[in-house]
């Protein structure tokens, strides 16, 4: 969960909750909460890793592979987006440089890449210049591996 997400569970300000979360450097003192601060804080319930049902950011990088592979096997971002039930631009940002994206998203990324990946595209409406077109598309924007 990001530090605003905290805050909004436990109806305290986020600058308050970032300053819990962040650790003392060397040589200082670890600075003292409030019972009721720490008692809205340690009573969040965690989501549960599978379902989360609180939001929260977590690192896109295996998303961008997972996606990256998809796009390898032919899978459009136009067709993976509908899936997602998100933008294509989204699915493309997701693929090349977007640094963190929503837990929940990530989850439903790991699972359609799940379901996707031993598929062919043509077996599935996706007409196979543009399974074509994804597949060099995808090989351009893999770097070359050094030799």
């Amino acid at each position: 969960m990001s530090a605003q997400d905290i805050a909004d569970r436990a109806g305290l300000s986020v600058t308050l909750v970032r300053r819990v979360l962040r650790t003392p450097a060397d040589g200082q003192t670890v600075r003292d909460i409030s019972r009721t601060s720490a008692d809205a804080i340690l009573g969040i319930p965690l989501p549960h890793r599978r379902t989360p049902g609180a939001p929260g950011l977590t690192d896109a990088t295996e998303a961008s592979w997972l996606l990256a592979d998809l796009a390898r096997a032919g899978w459009p971002a136009t067709t993976l987006a509908h899936r997602l039930g998100v933008n294509a631009r989204t699915v493309a940002e997701v693929r090349d440089k977007r640094p963190r994206l929503r837990l929940d998203l990530a989850l439903r990324i790991h699972r359609l890449h799940h379901d996707l990946i031993s598929l062919d595209p043509a077996g599935y409406g996706i007409h196979p210049t543009d399974s074509a077109r994804t597949r060099a598309a995808a090989t351009r924007r893999t770097p070359a591996t050094a030799a």
